[in-house]
């Protein structure tokens, strides 16, 4: 189970993963960096708090520095919260899914004896919807996993407080010994998943049970009994009854879902770094805080930095203490990225889903006018094929499966002048130029239609290329605008964007918007004023879950011709084929919306790489399913972040494939694995980039998988000789112990004082 591998890697420092062979050369990364592979089940998706909790404490390494003084530590947030990873809704939001999410903690690791246990110390600091929250841990570990006792000896105990406020907005523990683990926790936050409480004994590493209960007063309550050997795993619950899953990963039927890739040198093994950004750190009223600035921006507490601060870079080198340089932050409220014009054809992306708007449905059959819907090219049929809808409420945005598929001739959209739509697989924003098609689009006519597609870049105050002048025909957000939506009362105000281009239709010249940018960056104008059109305020957003991820323009372009279209009427979509590059602005909450970088001495500012766009061939296999053989582009902004691959949802209930839907029991998930196989010829988990005529060739491994088990008839579990516990006695509030408290056994004392830099940054320790 996801929990057993999980808690013995975090709070006992034993390592699960397997590094598996590879070549190029055996020293290399690409054949040193470990592979780590966990079983996700419904019981482990009712104890997610656990997992991530137990990631983040392994992740700060405390096994790597007992007795080596108080250290502070860098977390990803994102890379540990399996929530975030394979929710429903995480097909979108590209920019919050690469972006970094980081928490800073104290740590203090300590043991007086070979006979003595471990204990630990942290307080991490942790943004909870835009409050300051610090968590309180305290760990004593005496035995590690072992065959007898799979859960070794520790407890784990917390409690999450609210800066300022007295009494655990969040209490729990977790506690293994004997080969039983017990867990307990209540949430009092606004968002709070309610109590939750396990109880689970194993016999040896092979065999166990137990249960689950989770109220949850958001999703309802939930209550699991389970068991398993070395064969076979049953789970029985009152919604989804007895379901019994195959535990060899072997099994045709099992399902496989990798989260982090890593990319390599094909010659030398090495692994790919971007200059995606570097760890940072300013002092405040006499307290140092870490953080990391990147292409995606500023990850740092809540204190404010504002231009102007000094902020200090931090360098590591080879394992020696750290060098700082002072450099100045220059913070603005909106970012402008670019977008460089590249083109494939439409029978290069056959069978590639892409999302697109359709403002007038006609006689198509599609069922709503104005709406997003999912479609492909199918080169066979010579069609569009239109599979799922998306629908937005005051809970955001969510793609639902039509009843059945919608055919459609390409000359439906070429009234629009093509497909304006999205694809994570094509690299972001996709077009497919229709406007000299006439007609049926069979084979041979499909390679000659473009398909446009474009790679970012941010756009800083000291480019050369920054332009004067930009103008936008759809979704043109201003200073007035953005300030009468977020902070109205009532539902007068229907867009945070001018009123003649929100509607997705053609505007004549007079509503055109005319932009400047100034001296920041920042776009101006467009409303007679000058100020920016930016807005920030976290707390005015969560008014407006729809732009949780923030308030995006249309396209910007610098020659208002460029969107001529329909004789005296201007198109956002003309602009794709008119263009080179055009820009796009965003501003919100989010550090990913906002404008943050630093100056050196000379005032001269860093700059960072955005997403390299790599081509991955999909193999001629059926396990790809619909995307065998097919060519996408996918996103790598970093060491184990490499985006892009489509992906499809599965019940959690039965592992099985569904239809996407805004429930807690749909996962969305990566459709397919790319393979890793170094033996293979020819070489697997291959990609390539092509700039000016020259290819180059990259490996590709996967870091961290989860695995579905195979789900099987109830009876294979019962003559198996599985059944279900009955009378678990599980843990109760009465356990709980609070960390903060100066009266408790585990009170951690007075967070200590750290001035250096990050020892730890995600389980890497650097010094």
């Amino acid at each position: 189970m996801k929990l057993n591998t999980q808690l013995g890697a975090a709070l006992l420092a034993t390592s699960l993963s397997a590094a598996i062979a590879a070549a190029p050369p055996s020293t290399s990364a690409y054949f040193t960096d470990a592979q780590q592979s966990y079983v996700q089940d419904r019981t482990s998706e009712s104890i997610g708090n656990v997992n991530m909790i137990a990631c983040i404490m392994h992740s700060l390494r405390p096994d790597a520095l007992v007795n080596q003084d108080p250290y502070a530590a860098l977390v990803d947030k994102n890379v540990c919260d399996s929530a975030k990873s394979g929710g429903a809704s995480s097909a979108t939001g590209a920019s919050a899914a690469a972006a970094p999410a980081y928490i800073n903690a104290v740590v203090d690791s300590t043991r007086a004896s070979n006979s003595d246990p471990m204990l630990v110390k942290a307080w991490l600091s942790i943004d909870q919807d835009g409050t300051p929250v610090t968590v309180f841990a305290h760990i004593s570990a005496t035995e590690a996993p072992s065959s007898a006792n799979p859960y070794g000896a520790f407890r784990l105990d917390y409690c999450g407080r609210t800066d300022g406020v007295s009494g655990c907005v969040m209490n729990g523990f977790m506690e293994g010994g004997s080969g039983t683990l017990s867990y307990f926790e209540i949430d009092n936050s606004g968002n709070g998943g309610g109590t939750t409480a396990l109880q689970l004994t194993s016999v040896g590493t092979t065999t166990g049970s137990g249960s689950v209960s989770v109220d949850d007063p958001h999703n309802g309550s939930s209550a699991f009994d389970f068991s398993y050997d070395q064969t076979y795993f049953l789970r029985d619950d009152p919604q989804g009854g007895s379901q019994c899953f195959s535990r060899d990963a072997s099994d045709p039927e099992t399902g496989f879902s990798v989260w982090q890739y890593g990319l390599y040198d094909s010659a030398t093994g090495a692994r790919v770094d971007r200059n995606s950004g570097f760890p940072v750190q300013y002092t405040q009223g006499g307290t140092t805080y870490q953080g990391f600035l990147g292409y995606y921006g500023l990850s740092l507490p809540s204190q404010a930095i504002t231009t102007g601060t000094t902020v200090q870079k931090v360098d590591y080198n080879s394992g020696s203490s750290p060098v700082t340089t002072d450099y100045t932050a220059v913070v603005n409220g909106g970012r402008l990225t670019r977008y460089t014009k590249k083109q494939r054809t439409l029978k290069d992306i056959d069978q590639i889903h892409l999302n697109a708007f359709v403002n007038a449905v006609g006689s198509s059959g599609l069922p709503d006018a104005n709406a997003q819907y999912e479609m492909y090219w199918d080169d066979a049929s010579g069609k569009f094929i239109v599979t799922a809808e998306m629908q937005c409420g005051p809970g955001g945005c969510q793609t639902s499966n039509l009843p059945t598929n919608i055919p459609l001739d390409a000359s439906f959209f070429a009234g629009m002048g093509g497909v304006q739509g999205w694809s994570q697989s094509l690299g972001g924003d996709v077009f497919v130029n229709l406007q000299n098609v006439s007609g049926a689009v069979d084979s041979t006519t499909s390679a000659t239609v473009p398909v446009i597609y474009h790679v970012q870049d941010m756009v800083y105050p000291d480019d050369g290329n920054k332009p004067a002048t930009l103008y936008c025909v759809s979704n043109c957000p201003t200073a007035t605008t953005l300030q009468a939506y977020f902070t109205q009362q009532g539902n007068s105000v229907q867009s945070p964007y001018t009123t003649a281009t929100a509607s997705f239709q053609p505007v004549v010249d007079a509503d055109v918007v005319t932009y400047s940018l100034d001296s920041n960056a920042q776009l101006t104008g467009g409303d007679g004023g000058t100020n920016a059109a930016v807005f920030t305020d976290a707390s005015a957003y969560q008014q407006f879950p729809q732009y949780q991820n923030g308030v995006m323009s249309g396209k910007l372009f610098t020659d208002k011709t460029f969107a001529l279209c329909n004789s005296n009427q201007y198109c956002d979509w003309a602009v794709n084929s008119t263009a080179d590059v055009y820009y796009q602005w965003q501003t919100g909450p989010n550090t990913w919306n906002q404008f943050a970088a630093v100056k050196d001495s000379t005032g001269a500012f860093v700059h960072f790489d955005a997403p390299l766009n790599v081509n991955f061939q999909v193999p001629d296999e059926a396990a790809y399913g619909s995307y065998r053989n097919t060519s996408l582009i996918l996103q790598y902004s970093g060491f184990g972040n490499l985006n892009g691959i489509p992906g499809s949802c599965v019940s959690a209930t039965t592992n099985l494939p569904v239809d996407c839907a805004n429930d807690p029991s749909v996962r969305y998930v990566p459709q397919f694995v790319i393979p890793y196989d170094p033996s293979a010829s020819p070489q697997q988990g291959v990609v390539t980039t092509t700039d000016s005529g020259v290819t180059t060739t990259y490996l590709v491994k996967w870091l961290n998988r989860e695995i579905r088990f195979a789900r099987k008839n109830a009876s294979v579990c019962s003559g198996d000789g599985l059944t279900a516990p009955t009378n678990v006695v599980l843990p109760t509030q009465s356990q709980l112990k609070n960390p903060s408290d100066s009266s408790s056994d585990v009170y951690l004392g007075t967070q200590p004082t750290v001035t250096g830099a990050p020892r730890v940054i995600q389980g890497d320790v650097k010094y």
